[in-house]
């Protein structure tokens, strides 16, 4: 696998015509005790001059947007001056402050919601795909800093995962994925990334950090074991082997959750989630990610 380099941290020039083509800087943040998780996604279409900007905070008292404590997704947004280690972009600013390992996240909405965070790599990021043409990277990070919403201030003080993509991203593409990590502390993280094949969710890529030790995740499948009437998981297992032959078995209890549709084409339960095992319990999340067209009905 190849290792990612200072250059990540900025725009990749596309290498193909395509007008999918595009860039994500996706940073999460959460407060378990509270059942409190947040979002900041950009999404940048390269050969179109616009991007998107998605910012969400939710907690266990509405999962639609419209009811969340705070939720504003903004669709055509001209594409900033500058590259993406320094940029500014309808309220959102990101700072590298150092090179794939301390990020300076701020959001501000007037009175309504303040964000201020500092985001510090736990490990060098995972880099499942990275080329020229498409790249993908996960980092678990330690996330500090405080949340505003109103007039009530939240402190930040956590483990949560920010993730990097660029390539073609279509649209219309159907898909029916999932996003599932959690966080104990640097030395004991997981990242589970499946695709349904004939009914069954395979993990695709992801990885294992026990002790210390990390190795990517060879095989394993996800399991939804509770779902509410609404549509979305309670309860969730994921069973997998790392390539060392270390084996991963924890289940997911969702504490809190947002209907989330992070770009036309993708629709999202993004959860909040409590992993346990026999050995020990995390927070992270489980993102249940679909295609529109494809959600069922209950």
């Amino acid at each position: 696998m190849s290792e990612p380099t200072k250059r990540d941290d900025h725009f990749h020039q596309p290498t193909a015509p395509d007008p999918t083509w595009g860039e994500t800087a996706w940073f999460g943040f959460s407060a378990p005790e509270r059942g409190l998780a947040g979002t900041l996604y950009p999404l940048f279409r390269n050969h179109l001059g616009v991007c998107a900007l998605g910012v969400a905070v939710w907690d266990a008292s509405a999962y639609e947007p419209w009811r969340a404590l705070y939720a504003r997704r903004l669709w055509h947004v001209p594409i900033p001056s500058g590259e993406l280690d320094d940029l500014t972009i309808a309220g959102l600013s990101i700072r590298c402050l150092e090179p794939l390992s301390r990020y300076h996240v701020r959001y501000q909405d007037g009175d309504r919601i303040s964000i201020d965070l500092e985001y510090r790599g736990l490990m060098v990021p995972h880099a499942p795909i990275l080329s020229a043409e498409r790249g993908h990277l996960d980092q678990p990070c330690h996330v500090q800093g405080t949340l505003r919403i109103g007039r009530e201030e939240i402190a930040i003080d956590g483990f949560e995962m920010r993730d990097r993509s660029w390539g073609p991203r279509d649209d219309l593409r159907r898909t029916r994925a999932s996003y599932c990590y959690g966080i104990h502390d640097e030395s004991q993280s997981f990242l589970a990334s499946t695709m349904e094949f004939d009914g069954v969710e395979r993990v695709v890529m992801g990885f294992l950090v026990r002790d210390g030790e990390k190795h990517d995740i060879a095989s394993g499948t996800r399991e939804v074991l509770e779902r509410n009437r609404a549509g979305f998981p309670e309860r969730v297992r994921i069973e997998a082997t790392d390539q060392a032959g270390r084996a991963l078995s924890v289940e997911g209890r969702c504490q809190s959750r947002l209907a989330e549709q992070a770009t036309p084409g993708m629709f999202a339960w993004m959860s909040l989630t409590e992993w346990s095992s026999s050995e020990s319990a995390c927070h992270g999340e489980d993102q249940e990610v679909w295609s529109p067209d494809t959600w069922p009905i209950p």
